[in-house]
């Protein structure tokens, strides 16, 4: 297959923007798909997971290919919703350039920042397409001049619409319009001023009052936007169908093929998309079958694969393994083929130690690809299984569950030692709930994770106990006198003898300390009590009827008669957060971890000057949700970071 002929393109953007419905509408379009499915009715190609159905959205990546014109298009369907960003984030490995839909209304501009800033970090060529132009209330020009605030002179209308809302019943092409149509001329001035800043021919036709060939603004167009300098700015309405040709007719002319796109390993040596020499691949999903086994999708820099190339892992310390099988995907269609080349998105089966994100390669190639550094867990659930003897078949597909999302981790909890299931947010965790209970059978029950609070002393006493038993043979007899003192915050829990005369044998000392360290495990109000330290200091024994298991009984009948006097004071666990948002949402944040009890420890501007970094120190029982609540309170946009830092007493 001709490589220039190939096109990878992510359609990306917002959630409930219309990525699934004009992945959809193109497909038809180039007669992929007899019609069109319904997001509403379940019926589309690529949300054809179960949980994409029930939340009416994408929550995974899908992929499907078509020809159309002079192309071959593989698309990459990415879900919007912000707590599936970093599962968009690998996806975009994969592709050469980015549709980036979004609705006509510009108060959801400033929720594409995250996406935008991933995009232009890469240098990734895109194009925005205004979706919805149909629906009543649409403001394309307020959205296009949010567009131009937000991101810079450099984002151009490439079209007019013909109407709006109600009235929209198509596009106009600025660059070759021959007539005046609404302000076509206007909008084809500041593409070309646009074009010009790159192209010093273009820019002295422009100042000497020359009409510039069509082309020559073709050829502009294309290289410009393959080295990511213009954002074009279409519109359309995918529900039906208008702009979508055009969309297409724009991706075959301006879209960069693989051969257009510089690549580059992780050392920093290009890549050359050549059918020829080693093959370098990169894993950017992995998809599990219950039943038919793993699915490793891949898009192929270099070489030619067959399936009779053995791939080595270079992510993995060269792991070698042979595919079981090389698939085209139609979302969930799986279509055989013999060899895939350079450009080409496609699935390897059964390589079953290969894991998303690593670089396959073959001939001896130490290659490897940029990866991605995946954030830390911002939220976090409690998870067991319903039955106990699940317990082990949980683990194994747990394991599996975060090998198709690598974005989710398993963890103990540091204190509690709770089994917790964590992600990028509420509806991310939940999500992988479901598909645990329906993909691998194994019943979940999910709750908040246990807070860790603790217990301590203000003040010291001395306490005394003796514990006898007789039983009509040896008795038990142990008889201690403990000193038990406050120590600072993050003390824990200490232990010492300073017994004089030989009150009491040294091979009591273990037993006596253990049972001090298992009576501290559960204090008056039923937490652990740290920070202080016990002193055994005096006892007796009996010289027949004492044992370990008296002295480690009699200590702890010390500790819980004492520990009541002692002005025991509950702790909790305090956690350090450092808060990332918008310089407009930055008093908001504040206000927001003052009433969740925080204590601000500094403020000001990050190194991205438009975002502030906030500082604090809040209680954990406070943050259970409050990663839902920033991203609520800053347009989607608010991220933290955080960490235990200490425990301090719960305030009245």
């Amino acid at each position: 297959m001709d490589i220039s002929r190939r096109r990878n393109l992510a359609v990306v953007g917002l959630h409930h923007a219309g990525k699934t419905t004009l992945t959809e509408a193109i497909l038809h379009h180039c007669g992929a798909i007899p019609r069109r499915g319904s997001v509403a009715d379940g019926t589309t190609t690529t949300d054809f997971e179960p949980e994409c159905i029930g939340h009416a959205q994408s929550t995974c990546v899908g992929f499907a290919h078509t020809a159309c014109g002079d192309v071959d298009l593989m698309l990459i369907d990415a879900p919007g919703f912000v707590d599936f960003l970093e599962e968009s984030k690998i996806a975009l490995l994969a592709a050469d350039a980015a549709v980036v839909v979004i609705d006509a209304d510009p108060a959801h501009i400033p929720q594409t920042r995250a996406l935008i800033d991933f995009l232009e970090s890469r240098h990734m060529p895109h194009l925005f397409f205004i979706n919805k132009m149909d629906r009543p209330g649409a403001q394309p020009e307020a959205t296009l001049q949010a567009l131009v605030s937000a991101y810079g002179m450099h984002v151009v209308a490439e079209q007019v619409p013909v109407g709006e809302g109600e009235a929209f019943s198509g596009v106009v092409d600025v660059v070759a319009a021959v007539a005046d149509v609404g302000n076509v001329a206007a909008a084809r001035g500041k593409l070309l001023e646009a074009l010009g800043d790159f192209d010093d021919h273009l820019l002295e036709e422009l100042l000497e009052g020359v009409e510039p060939p069509l082309d020559e603004v073709r050829k502009d167009l294309h290289d410009e936007y393959a080295r990511d300098q213009i954002v074009p700015v279409l519109y359309g309405s995918a529900a039906r169908g208008i702009g979508v040709s055009e969309l297409i007719a724009t991706i075959s002319e301006q879209f960069p093929s693989p051969l257009d796109v510089e690549r580059i390993d992780a050392d920093g040596r290009p890549i050359e998309a050549k059918p020829g020499g080693p093959v370098v691949a990169q894993v950017c999903k992995t998809l599990i079958h219950p039943q038919s086994g793993k699915l490793s999708v891949v898009r192929i820099f270099s070489g030619t694969l067959t399936a009779d190339s053995v791939l080595t892992d270079t992510s993995r310390s060269g792991v070698q393994s042979r595919p079981g099988g090389i698939y085209r995907l139609q979302g969930k269609k799986q279509e055989p083929v013999t060899s895939a080349g350079p450009g080409e998105i496609v699935a390897l089966s059964r390589l079953e130690s290969v894991q998303t994100l690593d670089t396959l390669t073959t001939g001896g190639a130490h290659t490897k690809m940029p990866s991605l550094e995946l954030p830390d867990p911002v939220f976090a659930v409690a998870i067991a299984p319903k039955e106990r003897l699940d317990e082990a078949k949980l683990s194994q597909m747990l394991a599996r569950l975060i090998d198709e999302d690598p974005a989710l981790r398993l963890m103990r909890a540091e204190f509690t030692n709770e089994l917790e299931l964590c992600g990028c947010g509420e509806v991310h965790v939940a999500v992988a709930a479901e598909r645990l209970e329906r993909k691998y059978h194994v019943a979940v029950q999910t709750r908040e994770p246990q807070i860790a609070y603790r217990e301590t002393i203000t003040t010291g006493t001395e306490a005394h106990a003796r514990y006898k038993h007789q039983t009509g043979g040896h008795g038990q007899f142990g008889e201690v006198r403990l000193r038990i003192e406050p120590r600072e915050r993050g003390h824990g829990v200490t232990f010492d003898e300073k017994v004089v005369g030989g009150a009491l044998p040294r091979q009591f000392f273990p037993a006596v300390e253990k049972g001090v360290r298992e009576a501290l495990l559960r204090g008056p109000n039923g937490y652990p009590v740290t920070d202080l330290h016990v002193t055994l200091y005096d006892g007796s024994f009996h010289a027949v009827d004492s044992s370990e298991a008296s002295f480690k009984t009699a200590a702890a009948m010390a500790i819980r008669d004492a520990l009541p006097k002692c002005g025991v004071r509950v702790l909790e666990p305090i956690t350090a957060i450092e808060v990332r948002v918008p310089e407009s949402f930055a008093s908001i944040t504040v206000s927001q971890l003052t009433a969740k009890r925080g204590v601000v420890q500094s403020f000001g501007p990050s190194e991205d000057a438009s975002f502030y970094r906030v500082s604090a120190l809040v209680p954990q029982a406070e943050l259970a949700h409050y990663i839902t609540e920033l991203r609520t309170a800053t347009q989607g946009l608010g991220s933290f970071r955080s960490h235990h830092e200490r425990f301090d007493p719960v305030s009245p």
